[in-house]
């Protein structure tokens, strides 16, 4: 029977495949846990990390953590935990964390190790006293060894989708890149964590259930073009060259997003922030972007998704650098 403790992923964690007996909802501290938890026992507490009240800050993350013992503490991280922030987890020997819902429920069967989650460790960044020099050592030699397993293939486009606010379309923007890329290019999307994708059934799309089944997924689609993958929950940063982030600009969808307690300015200034079944005029996009903050990469309507050539997904593709949809300029003129 597990614990589970939630505050702004709990839409997500809905989804997790686990026997729970009690659930928390808000921001805590250890003091709080003390009250809610007299004489309660379990066996796993799954934690998001935006319960933990003050989570940014290292020693009101670790005071709350220190609560439970390290090997019942599963961790679902903010999609803007730093990596100092996972290092430290690691160090502190909390090596039980994901950024979806497959990994916890892999993780609730499946514990990691330290030498699972060592290459998180950033060196010089933080002093482990419960390290040597010795095991210092040896920690960065390994570390070096395990961030050379996965290596992106050169030859080969990933291109990630992920919605920001809800259900903008990420999955029939993939089956709608696929569909516009094949005559061109050797392609296939992947979608995660879902099966939407058995219900578009005219083009090659595979599923995968997580990080690392992604990865070894793509490494078998190594004479591919372009994969096209929708992320869902996953954080696909160290396996896609661009990942475009879509948001339904919809007024009470934009509120949320712009109200919400997430840190999205970075991903709102410098990543490739699409509208999606958008309402808004292209001539208004300047003023679009000076109210909201958000820099807008491309400004997609309405489409028919049965229609077997859209012009402006093909904008859209030609934009991100596929330029055999307008021209033999070659593919990758956009990333390199």
């Amino acid at each position: 029977m597990n614990l589970l403790i939630e505050n702004l992923n709990s839409a997500l964690l809905s989804r997790i495949d686990a026997n729970v007996i009690k659930t928390l909802h808000g921001e805590f501290t250890k003091d709080d846990l003390a009250k809610e938890l007299v004489n309660f026992y379990y066996s796993k507490v799954i934690i998001d990390i935006t319960a933990i009240k003050d989570y940014t800050n290292f020693n009101a993350l670790f005071e709350f953590l220190g609560y439970f013992q390290k090997d019942q503490v599963i961790i679902l991280l903010d999609e803007n935990t730093s990596k100092e922030c996972i290092s430290k987890l690691v160090q502190e020997g909390y090596y039980d964390f994901t950024r979806n819902v497959g990994g916890i429920n892999y993780l609730s069967t499946h514990p990691n190790t330290l030498k699972d989650v060592e290459k998180y460790i950033i060196q010089n960044q933080f002093q482990n006293p419960l390290f040597n020099n010795k095991e210092e050592s040896i920690l960065t030699e390994n570390s070096k060894k395990v961030d050379t397993q996965y290596q992106k293939n050169e030859n080969q486009i990933v291109i990630g989708i992920k919605d920001l606010t809800p259900h903008a379309g990420a999955t029939t923007l993939m089956y709608m890149f696929v569909k516009a890329l094949k005559d061109k290019y050797s392609v296939e999307g992947i979608e995660m964590m879902s099966q939407d994708h058995i219900y578009l059934r005219d083009i090659p799309i595979s599923e995968s259930t997580s990080l690392e089944d992604l990865k070894q997924k793509i490494k078998t689609l190594k004479n591919k073009e372009v994969v096209i993958v929708d992320l869902n929950d996953i954080d696909g940063s160290v396996v896609c060259d661009n990942i475009i982030y879509l948001i339904e600009p919809g007024i009470v969808n934009l509120n949320k997003l712009l109200t919400s307690n997430r840190n999205y300015s970075r991903i709102f200034k410098e990543e490739k922030i699409v509208l999606n079944r958008s309402s808004v005029n292209n001539k208004d996009i300047p003023s679009f972007e000076y109210e909201t903050g958000i820099k807008v990469f491309y400004n997609l309507g309405n489409i028919d998704d049965r229609s077997i050539k859209v012009q402006d997904v093909d904008n859209l593709l030609i934009k991100l650098g596929f330029n055999k949809l307008h021209a033999s300029r070659g593919l990758f003129s956009f990333f390199k």
